[in-house]
């Protein structure tokens, strides 16, 4: 019976991150496998905006509780930073990266309690590329609306003749 309630559980846990997606041009696959011989389970989610791969997340857990979180941020196919975190065995551990000779920028805001609130991917002129809110330490993609605001409240620079 409890394997039938995990069953379960996992897949709620896989629509609720397909409901978590906006509606407009993000696509998420979801997929679990086991871990063995710890008996865990690790759920991969690759988002896609636009056709274009923008979030990785690997999770893994144990018992429903989460053991370790790694997120990939993407622009054109290629991996431009991650935030990652482990908890339960031995001290708990966040890393945040970025990928050295990546061609734009990408950061994590924090807040007071240096919790994260989004990340982004932007172009060397402040161009947003992507952003992802925050929740509990868990990224998605937002709405692709936000990014098309965000832009339109930079400068515009006057073109030469």
């Amino acid at each position: 019976m409890f394997t039938f309630m995990k069953a379960i559980i996992i897949c709620i846990l896989s629509c609720l991150s397909v409901f978590a997606a906006d509606t407009n041009d993000i696509r998420v696959v979801t997929w679990t496998y086991k871990i063995m011989p710890e008996d865990s389970l690790a759920t991969v989610e690759v988002f896609t905006r636009g056709g274009q791969t923008n979030l990785v997340r690997n999770t893994q857990t144990k018992d429903g509780v989460v053991l370790s979180r790694s997120q990939g941020f993407y622009h054109n196919g290629t991996e431009v930073g991650s935030y990652m975190y482990q908890v339960g065995r031995g001290p708990d551990i966040t890393s945040v990266g970025s990928v050295p000779g990546a061609s734009c920028y990408f950061n994590i805001a924090f807040d007071s309690s240096s919790q994260p609130r989004s990340a982004h991917i932007m172009a060397t002129n402040f161009v947003m590329l992507d952003w992802f809110d925050c929740t509990n330490g868990v990224f998605y993609p937002t709405d692709s609306s936000h990014i098309r605001e965000a832009n339109g409240r930079l400068p515009k620079v006057s073109q030469p003749h």
